[in-house]
């Protein structure tokens, strides 16, 4: 009787985890056959590009824009640590083109106008189509460096 208890027991434990690695296998599927063919926007920004000596001391953040059928998959990146890269998706049936996205770069207290103090930190992301906004998400640029300091703190 044990022993037909613990048969079931491991077998359901292999569906759980054949269940859950299928689902993360086509979640990693889907974002793996998106290619440069899908990308529809891009737009680079540097904070510090007038304020270091040097190329290698230059930061760059950006902002990448697929659609592939019926979803609009938004990605971030930088060259530097101090930025986790973020994905996110949004299912959206009708056409988009570069003129329905618009990316504000602000300092993180939402200023515009930067400066060597002030840098840019925070990308909106508004999506619209024939006007109508249907997306618009903030995408911060320093969250790991915020992460590193409250560690920090913590300590």
């Amino acid at each position: 009787m044990k022993k037909r208890i613990l048969i079931m027991g491991l077998v359901v434990l292999i569906v759980i985890i054949s269940v859950v690695l299928f689902i993360i296998f086509n979640k990693y599927m889907k974002y793996k056959n998106i290619n440069e063919d899908n990308l529809i926007y891009e737009e680079t920004v540097s904070p510090n590009e007038y304020y270091v000596s040097s190329d290698e001391e230059k930061v760059f953040y950006t902002i990448k824009i697929y659609k592939k059928n019926n979803t609009i998959i938004v990605k971030s990146s930088s060259n530097t640590s101090f930025t986790k890269e973020l994905q996110y998706e949004i299912n959206y049936e009708q056409e988009i083109t570069k003129d329905d996205i618009k990316i504000e770069w602000t300092t993180l207290m939402g200023d515009s106008n930067y400066t060597k103090e002030n840098q840019i930190a925070v990308a909106i992301v508004t999506l619209s189509h024939n006007g109508e906004i249907f997306s618009q998400r903030k995408i911060s640029f320093v969250s790991n460096a915020i992460d590193i300091i409250v560690d920090a703190v913590n300590q």
